[in-house]
């Protein structure tokens, strides 16, 4: 069955954020946590557990991907600097809430010369993250 484009759209893109989700969790489920920065994920599974898991995520890919196919939804490729762009300018978005200013509603001053550490380092990562973006603009387009 095929969808009006407004509702394909719409579904197409849960169902890319559900294939990401999946993804995250067969990653995390096969390796058994993962390590991060500020916080791991550790696993309270056994092996068996885990596995058990694993198989009914697989069925809930496999779920996801005969949605697409009953609703005709095409599968498109995207551009690795489409990517990266938006995964930039979203940590841009990220670093900028940051800024000590944005966090004056939280009620507490900050001490000491943390408010100006903070904001010059959130002005060193927001530049370093246009300047990124700015070598992704500047590397030659691919021609067709």
């Amino acid at each position: 069955m095929t969808l009006h484009p407004f509702h394909a759209r719409s579904l197409a893109s849960t169902l890319t954020l559900a294939d990401a989700s999946v993804r995250r969790m067969q990653r995390l489920l096969a390796n058994g946590g993962e390590d991060g920065l500020i916080r791991s994920i550790t696993s309270s599974l056994s092996a068996d557990e885990r596995a058990v898991l694993l198989r009914d995520v697989r069925s809930l890919q496999q779920m996801l991907v005969e949605m697409a196919s009953a609703f005709s939804l095409p599968r498109s490729d995207l551009d690795l600097r489409r990517v990266l762009d938006g995964e930039l300018s979203g940590l841009w978005v990220l670093f900028e809430d940051c800024r000590p200013r944005r966090m004056q509603g939280y009620g507490q001053e900050f001490s000491g010369g943390d408010e100006t550490r903070l904001e010059n380092t959130v002005n060193h990562l927001t530049d370093w993250v246009r300047s990124i973006i700015a070598r992704l603009d500047r590397v030659t387009e691919p021609r067709c």
